[in-house]
């Protein structure tokens, strides 16, 4: 027979309910959230703080200049900001390893110092009372790095173990000579050294390298010129340091940079006012004998009236000659410069000669300044020995036209001066030799003198050392970054709760077996559940006793009472009651054996052991004797030969399964079972029959006709929800009249019934008056 299993109704979620499934686990959530929150102490506790340390500073919009003009004087350090490319410039030169190696040399950062705790490690910076400087490296790039243990050992000396045991004496301040190079280790003052330090050595490009990965540079939008920096580290106070430093030796680099363009610009004012001061000698001598030898006194008085038209372009001669030598003298520096060699600037050369040669400069400082990181090679070396060399040829060619020019108006000048002269040809040719003399006297002092003017103005740009960076905000440890307590603690709890939540979840999700009586009735709505059955307690027995106040009896009687309300529009016969289940485990014989128990106090019972294949009826009835199995098989036994007392109540007689049958579904289906209960009909109230599973074997199915009421046992957190299915298959058979629940073994925490909130008012279970110990609750 095929029993078609019917549509589950919907079900709607009842929050109460899963909300109860959670709370009753409260334990567990309660400990997985210590659990938690004590790793998160420990984490915090072992876990070192790293801090960011900030600081920001102002980089000035002037060029570093080598020549420094009287104006300049007035607004050094006063410009505004710079633009986006220029800052991101600045940056890219605060970030350069030469700059780095720097600060990693000046504050001894490759050599670090740590104490020795058993808990976890402890760096020193400021507060190390020791100081170790690496002097010499043999092999810098490929140096690994090397550990020492330092132990006190008087106030001069120290004892230095190296990593394979070896101890050695060392004074302060005297250097320490290895294999790899040589280093010594200096006392700081006013701080103790009690106990061992652990120092190691570094390789210094890899502190440098770890400096630019944590050092952080940028600008924001509305405050360009001003650079922000900040850097996250275990030692705060070692970030303050390295930033702090970062900026004086910028500083440093910048002033050398510009000193280094204002004094080439120097040298060569210096070699021009040599060499004037010795062609203005030669010339005064020559103004001297001209006079004494042609006894020439007063030359402005004889000329004052014939050469007022002259004196005019005589000026004009002396302000073009001055350009002109110029000119030749910086054209002359030019054509023998290479890329490395600065022009003079600020020479006053006529037209844009000026900026070119300023531009030059720059250029060739910038080449200097990649070569320190790079080499000839490079494409950036490349590309500004190209942009040198162009500069250079525009130079060359801007003065070359600029003296041209100067020539044809020195030669209009000249012929202008030649036609003042034919005007006063009366005047002796002494005249005419004493001015050119006192001409090119003047134009040599008026060179002497404009040199000296720009060698002040050198000296000057020599002696400004204005900072490139001004600091802004000075370094400053802003608090802890990692890791948060709040976040860690907050994210413990979080996870603490949320753990036990997802396994639970987990468990629910995938849990198909029935718990309680609603997990019944929400798939059969139509079928009963006589009680529910709460589970054994640990060393008590499963078997009703005489006077028995525990919930577990109560449990019985709650069963036999249901059970009464059904069968009683029976009269005049005794009910035939059959306790079966779906599969072996369920618990039906012990359902069966305490109901019979229960009956048996008021009325006359009789308990039938109708699993032939399997007998479990025997486990509380264990005298031998003639059964069922016996009685059908052989038409010679009568019934009185297998009924016997059961030993369990006075009013409870009981039928054994007897012999193990080869054939048990067919001896179940002969009409002697009929006639046996109906025989025991007239002899007893009720009769409790024990059959065997009913997915298991078709034993039961034979005598389903038989009975009044079918009791469908199933165990919690055992049978299957999809054994419903079944039942509900099997309760539509037309020869089950009616059929019923029992919900066998269900936990205390699953039984909720009206008065009082918790089943069993006024009961102890199973009378245990023992009192449990908390872990146990």
């Amino acid at each position: 027979m095929e029993l078609l299993p019917q549509p589950a109704p919907d079900k709607k979620l009842d929050l109460k309910k899963e909300l109860r499934r959670y709370l009753r686990r409260w334990p567990w959530f309660l400990a997985s959230l210590a659990l938690f929150l004590t790793g998160a102490y420990l984490y915090l506790r072992y876990t070192p703080k790293i801090y960011e340390s900030r600081a920001s500073v102002y980089v000035d919009q002037a060029k570093n200049r080598g020549s420094f003009s009287m104006a300049d004087i007035q607004i050094a350090g006063l410009q505004g900001g710079i633009g986006n490319a220029a800052i991101n410039d600045e940056i890219a030169m605060m970030k350069a390893k030469p700059l780095l190696e720097k600060v990693v040399k000046s504050l001894h950062l490759d050599a670090q110092f740590k104490a020795e705790t058993n808990v976890k490690e402890v760096y020193l910076f400021a507060d190390s009372p020791l100081q170790a400087e690496v002097l010499t490296l043999n092999d810098a790039k490929g140096f690994p790095g090397r550990s020492y243990t330092v132990k006190p050992n008087n106030s001069g000396s120290y004892l230095l173990i190296s990593a394979d045991g070896k101890e050695r004496t060392f004074f302060y301040d005297v250097p320490v000579k290895e294999d790899f190079g040589t280093f010594r280790i200096r006392r700081v003052a006013g701080k103790p050294f009690k106990s061992n330090l652990q120092l190691t050595l570094l390789n210094p490009a890899a502190v440098t390298g770890g400096i630019e990965a944590a050092l952080i540079l940028g600008v924001q939008k509305e405050r360009q010129g001003i650079i922000d920096m900040s850097m996250q580290s275990t030692l705060p106070g070692r970030s303050e340091a390295v930033m702090n430093e970062l900026v004086r030796q910028y500083n440093l680099e910048a002033i050398r940079y510009k000193n280094q363009e204002a004094q080439n610009t120097a040298n060569f004012i210096d070699d021009r006012l040599q060499l004037i001061t010795q062609e203005l000698g030669s010339i005064e001598g020559q103004k001297e004998q001209f006079k004494r030898s042609n006894r020439i006194t007063d030359l402005e008085t004889q000329a004052q009236l014939s050469v007022q038209n002259a004196n005019e372009a005589t000026r004009q001669i002396m302000d073009v000659s001055v350009q002109l030598e110029m000119v030749n003298s910086i054209l002359k520096l030019a054509n023998s410069a290479n890329n490395e060699q600065l022009l003079p600037s600020n020479m006053g050369v006529p037209g844009a000669g000026d900026q070119l040669i300023s531009e030059y400069n720059q250029l060739v400082l910038q080449r200097n300044r990649t070569l320190r990181q790079a080499t000839s090679a490079n494409p950036a070396v490349q590309q500004l020995d190209r942009d040198i060399a162009a500069t250079r040829s525009l130079i060359k060619d801007n003065l070359m036209r600029t003296r041209a020019t100067l020539r044809d108006n020195l030669a209009q000048l000249q012929s202008r001066v030649s036609e003042s002269q034919e005007g006063v040809s009366r005047f002796p040719e002494q005249e005419r030799m004493f001015r050119s003399i006192d001409r090119q006297q003047n134009i040599k002092e008026a060179l002497y003198l404009y040199l000296l003017q720009k060698r002040e103005e050198t000296s000057i740009s020599l002696a400004v050392t204005t900072p490139r960076a001004r600091v802004v905000n000075p370094a400053y440890t802003a608090g802890v970054v990692a890791p948060k307590s709040k976040t860690v603690y907050g994210g413990a709890a979080a996870a603490g709760l949320l753990l036990p939540f997802l396994v639970f979840f987990a468990v629910f999700a995938l849990d198909t077996k029935v718990h309680s009586k609603k997990d019944i009735t929400e798939t059969l709505p139509d079928l009963p559940v006589l009680t529910e059955v709460p589970t054994v307690e640990k060393d008590a027995s499963d078997l009703v006793g005489q006077n028995d106040l525990s919930v577990y009896a109560e449990a019985y009687r709650i069963l036999t009472t249901n059970l009464k309300f059904i069968l009683n529009k029976l009269k005049g016969t005794a009910p035939v009651i059959i306790f079966s289940s779906s599969v072996k485990g369920e618990g039906k014989t012990t359902v069966s054996v305490n109901t019979a128990i229960t009956l048996a106090a008021t009325k006359k019972v009789v308990i039938i052991g109708a699993d032939l294949r399997n007998p479990q009826l025997e486990r509380y009835i264990s005298t031998p004797h003639t059964g069922l199995a016996d009685y059908l098989a052989d038409p010679g036994i009568t019934l009185e030969d297998v009924i016997i007392p059961s030993g369990l109540a006075p009013q409870l007689d009981a039928i054994r399964s007897g012999s193990i049958p080869p054939n048990p579904s067919d001896l179940l289906e002969d009409s002697r079972f009929d006639a046996l209960l109906s025989e025991l009909r007239a002899r007893y109230d009720y009769i409790i029959i024990d059959s065997a599973p009913l997915m298991m074997v078709s034993d039961t199915h034979h005598i389903l006709h038989s009975a009044d009421v079918v009791v469908y046992v199933m165990r919690a957190d055992y049978s299957e929800k999809e054994l419903l299915t079944y039942a509900a298959g099997i309760s539509q058979e037309d020869s089950v009249r009616r059929m019923a629940f029992v919900l066998n073994d269900v936990r205390h925490s699953e039984m909720r019934y009206g008065y009082g909130g918790k089943y069993g008012y006024g009961y102890n279970y199973h009378s245990d008056t023992k009192k449990k110990p908390f872990w146990r609750k």
